[in-house]
């Protein structure tokens, strides 16, 4: 399957609700309640305080171990309120030691020069000694051993060059990013209603649509039992042409600084155009013509005007929980076999230097490294991965005994079956671990956050009349600066 370099997803998490759930911390950057920013690591993040609170672990693993170091974790809002802090922080020199981002966050901090290329700390060897008052304290090893970075997932791990990013002018080889962890779409389903629509396997189960073709019959015979039912929601009209553009090769952006926009085409606006056709039937809604995410429809069932299937993020899986109907899950449809691939998501960790103007940067770069260390830690992984429904960025996390029970559908700690959302997010992590190889992202550069925006409102004018495709595309060509 075709590769595409990084992610390029500056507000995809507007499709997930896992992690930015409302939990803000006005304090802003070098909000430090010490004072002393030469040992106090700020980390921004996009968590809501259930995944906070997660993350508190991690947080006093790290300061029981390296004592006289601080962990200042701040949360600005959802991903885009993370990339406008950062931004605004960089430009006062404010800047955090380490946040969550989104590869075109990413582009747009190149130009600082404050971003760290990791690759120095990786693998390494070395120790180091610091000073606590009148101690010196050693650390064993900066970086991560060559069997604990064999465990990364290879593409995650990869989208993170420098090679990926347009407008670096460093290494090609350099880190600029680490995957903390990753989430894919995944298409969930009400399985009472496929069997009695007759989509079932030999066995009587729901069988869920493999195709698009097998989606949009199903939307038809369901619109037909249910009148008051709309039986397909998405939750991001940007991943949905985004996908597209990788099933049906009509393109979306490139990395070639030249020729940044390519959707401009005349196979995008067949497919609106189709999709329009299917919005006038009533077989579709999304996000942004819904108002809110597309789950709460689903859990209502088509009976009460809700829906059969909806495609959101497996971060999202806690959020599709029925409570008339037991939820399951699927991959998203596809074109055909060959042509099925579905995005890659969720955040990465950038290193930024300077921020506060510390007299010890590369010791705080070094500690900061230390922090990256606790939040990658397997067990760590492990517990994060159970809470939010993301996928560990290293495979070893599937040997961690608790994460193995909970794949299974029960209670690590009492043995007891998996009930309610706590099931539907332990059934979108096995199928999210299946399709690596057939995961996409997109190219990182300075607009490409600007072309995911555009995206988003390509597929609503089209859908509700507003523009044909032909105009969406032209005017959304023009809004990203193409000639």
């Amino acid at each position: 399957m075709k590769k595409i370099l990084t992610v390029a997803l500056a507000s995809c998490f507007a499709l997930t609700g896992c992690f930015a759930l409302g939990a803000c911390d006005d304090s802003g950057g070098g909000g430090s309640s010490s004072g002393d920013y030469d040992h106090t690591i700020v980390f921004y993040s996009s968590q809501g305080q259930d995944l906070a609170t997660v993350t508190d672990t991690a947080i006093n693993s790290f300061e029981a171990k390296y004592p006289g170091w601080k962990i200042e974790h701040t949360q600005p809002g959802g991903y885009d309120e993370v990339l406008s802090k950062v931004r605004s922080d960089l430009t006062a020199g404010l800047q955090p030691d380490l946040a969550y981002c989104y590869a075109d966050h990413v582009a747009q901090y190149i130009e600082s020069g404050t971003v760290v290329d990791m690759n120095k700390y990786l693998k390494s060897a070395e120790s180091y000694t610091y000073t606590v008052g009148e101690e010196s304290k050693t650390i064993d090893r900066i970086g991560f051993t060559e069997e604990e970075v064999s465990k990364f997932v290879p593409g995650y791990l990869a989208e993170g060059y420098a090679k990926n990013f347009t407008g670096y002018q460093g290494d090609e080889n350099s880190l600029i990013t680490l995957p903390f962890v990753k989430s894919t779409e995944l298409l969930y389903y009400n399985p009472d209603k496929l069997i009695e629509l007759g989509y079932k396997d030999e066995n009587g189960k729901a069988k869920p649509p493999a195709t698009w073709d097998e989606l949009w019959d199903i939307c038809e015979k369901a619109r037909a039992a249910w009148p008051k039912c709309t039986p397909l929601g998405y939750d991001s009209e940007a991943n949905w042409f985004i996908t597209m553009s990788e099933q049906m090769d009509f393109g979306y952006t490139s990395a070639d600084a030249n020729n940044h926009y390519l959707f401009n085409n005349d196979k995008a606006k067949a497919w609106l155009t189709e999709l329009a056709g299917y919005y006038e039937k009533g077989y579709i809604t999304t996000q942004q013509i819904y108002g809110s995410y597309t789950s709460a429809l689903f859990i209502k069932g088509p009976e009460d005007g809700g829906l059969v299937l909806c495609i959101g993020s497996s971060g999202g899986a806690s959020n599709q929980a029925g409570t008339s109907f037991t939820t399951e899950v699927a991959p998203i449809p596809g074109i055909d076999e060959t042509h099925s691939q579905c995005i890659s998501q969720g955040p990465s960790l950038v290193m930024l230097r300077g921020g506060n103007n510390p007299t010890n940067p590369d010791e705080k770069e070094i500690m900061t490294f230390q922090f990256i260390k606790e939040l990658l830690d397997v067990e760590f992984q492990a517990k994060f991965a159970k809470a939010s429904g993301y996928n560990p960025m290293r495979t070893d996390v599937y040997d961690v005994e608790s994460y193995k029970t909970f794949l299974t559908g029960k209670d690590p700690d009492t043995g007891d079956a998996l009930s309610g959302k706590q099931l539907v997010v332990a059934k979108a992590a096995n199928a999210a671990q299946l399709l690596t190889d057939r995961f996409f992202t997109s190219p990182a550069f300075v607009g490409s956050s600007t072309a995911r925006a555009q995206m988003t409102s390509v597929v609503q004018y089209v859908l509700l009349g507003q523009k044909d495709a032909t105009r969406a595309l032209a005017d959304a060509y023009k809004n990203c600066g193409g000639k």
